[in-house]
C-alpha cells in the first residue's frame, strides 16, 4: 500500500513539474478569459431582462460553448500511454465538480428533489442541462480522448493509428446511439450535447495533433480565411435566431458554421491584441474558467424578480448592470472561500493544493 501511495504522489509531482516547465499559451488564456466573461454576461442577461439581450445573446451563444470545447479538445491532445491515469484526472477535474455542485448545493442545500440524492441523480442524468452540463460533456469526451491519445502515442504505423482511432470513435459513438435507441431519448445522459459538441472538441483535438502539418501554410491563408469567416458569422447572426430555433438539420449546420467562424474571428482578434488584453488580466481570468463557470451559476439569477423589461430599456439595462456586478462580486467571494478550504477546493473545483 505504501508503494502504491508513493507512486501516485510521485506521478502527481511529476505532472506538476511538467506543467510548470511547459510554456503557457497566453493567447489561449486570454481567449478563455474573454469566453468566460461572455458566458457570465449571457447567463445574467437570461435572468435579468425579458428579451435576454436580443441579438447580443444570439452573438454570445454562438461563440461561447463551441469556443470552450475547441480549447478543451486542443489541450487534451497530448502524448499519453496511461489511459487509466488520464481518466482518473478527468474524473477529478470534471466529473467530481459536476456531481458535487448538484448533490451538495442543488439537492442538499437548496432542497431540490426533496433533498433525495438518488432522485436527484436520476433527475440530473435525465436532464444534464439542469446541472453544470459543460463539465459532464467535457468529461465524457475526455474519456474518448484518453483512448485516442494512447493509440496516437503508440509505435504503430501512421495509417494503423488512424484506422484504430477511427474504430475507437465509431465504437464510442455507437454505444451512445444504442443508449438513445434503448431510452428513446437523445437527452438521456446528455447525449445530445455530447454528440453536438464533439464536433468542436474533436476539431480542437485534431488541430493540436496536426499542428506540424497545417501551421506552415496558415500564415499565408489566415487573413483571407478570417475575413470570410467574419462575413459568414455576421450574415448568420443577424438573420437567424440560433438560440431559440428548433434542433433541425439546417439549424445545427448553421450553429456549427457560426461557432467555427465566430471563434476563429475572436481568436484572431485576441492574438492581435494579446499584449493589451494581458495587461488587464484576461489571462488570469482564463486560468480560473472552471471556478468561475461553476460558481457564477449559483448567483446569476439574483434579480430574476426584477426581470420585467427588455435589455435596451433604461430599467432593463440598470437591472442587468446591477445583476452583473452582484454576480461578479459574489462569485469572487465564494471562489475565495472555497479555494481557501482544501476539501472544498477539491470537491467543488477538482483541484488539489500544490505543495
Amino acid at each position: 500500500m505504501y508503494h502504491i501511495l508513493t507512486d501516485r504522489q510521485t506521478d502527481r509531482q511529476t505532472d506538476r513539474q511538467t506543467d510548470r516547465q511547459t510554456e503557457r499559451n497566453y493567447t489561449l488564456d486570454c481567449f478563455k478569459g474573454i469566453l468566460m466573461i461572455l458566458v457570465v454576461i449571457r447567463h445574467v442577461l437570461q435572468y435579468s431582462v425579458l428579451d435576454e439581450g436580443g441579438i447580443l445573446t444570439n452573438l454570445i451563444w454562438a461563440i461561447q460553448m463551441p469556443g470552450f470545447m475547441l480549447v478543451s479538445g486542443y489541450f487534451v491532445a497530448r502524448p499519453s500511454n496511461k489511459i487509466g491515469k488520464a481518466i482518473e484526472k478527468s474524473c477529478e477535474r470534471y466529473l467530481l465538480p459536476f456531481l458535487s455542485w448538484w448533490i451538495l448545493i442543488c439537492v442538499l442545500l437548496l432542497g431540490r428533489c426533496d433533498r433525495n440524492i438518488i432522485t436527484g441523480l436520476n433527475t440530473l442524468f435525465h436532464n444534464v442541462d439542469g446541472g453544470l452540463w459543460f463539465l459532464w460533456v467535457v468529461f465524457a469526451l475526455s474519456v474518448l480522448a484518453a483512448f485516442v491519445n494512447r493509440i496516437i502515442s503508440s509505435n504503430e504505423k501512421k495509417f494503423k493509428k488512424i484506422v484504430l482511432s477511427f474504430i475507437t470513435c465509431c465504437v464510442y459513438f455507437g454505444v451512445l446511439l444504442i443508449v438513445v435507441v434503448l431510452y428513446r431519448d437523445v437527452s438521456m445522459f446528455g447525449i445530445k450535447y455530447i454528440l453536438y459538441y464533439s464536433v468542436f472538441y474533436g476539431f480542437g483535438f485534431i488541430l493540436r495533433w496536426t499542428e506540424n502539418v497545417w501551421k506552415p501554410y496558415w500564415q499565408n491563408l489566415k487573413n483571407h480565411v478570417v475575413f470570410i469567416s467574419f462575413i459568414i458569422f455576421l450574415a448568420i447572426i443577424f438573420n437567424y435566431d440560433l438560440y431559440h430555433c428548433e434542433d433541425g438539420l439546417l439549424s445545427i449546420m448553421l450553429r456549427c458554421i457560426t461557432g467555427f467562424a465566430g471563434n476563429l474571428v475572436l481568436y484572431n482578434t485576441v492574438e492581435r491584441f494579446q499584449e493589451i488584453l494581458s495587461k488587464i488580466k484576461f489571462p488570469w481570468i482564463g486560468k480560473y474558467t472552471l471556478e468561475i463557470y461553476a460558481t457564477h451559476m449559483l448567483v446569476n439569477n439574483l434579480f430574476t424578480v426584477s426581470n420585467k423589461n427588455i435589455f435596451w430599456s433604461t430599467e432593463g439595462f440598470v437591472n442587468f448592470t446591477v445583476s452583473l456586478i452582484c454576480t461578479c462580486v459574489f462569485t469572487v467571494i465564494i471562489i475565495s472561500v472555497f479555494k481557501s478550504i482544501p476539501l472544498a477546493n477539491f470537491l467543488m473545483y477538482g483541484k488539489r493544493d500544490e505543495k
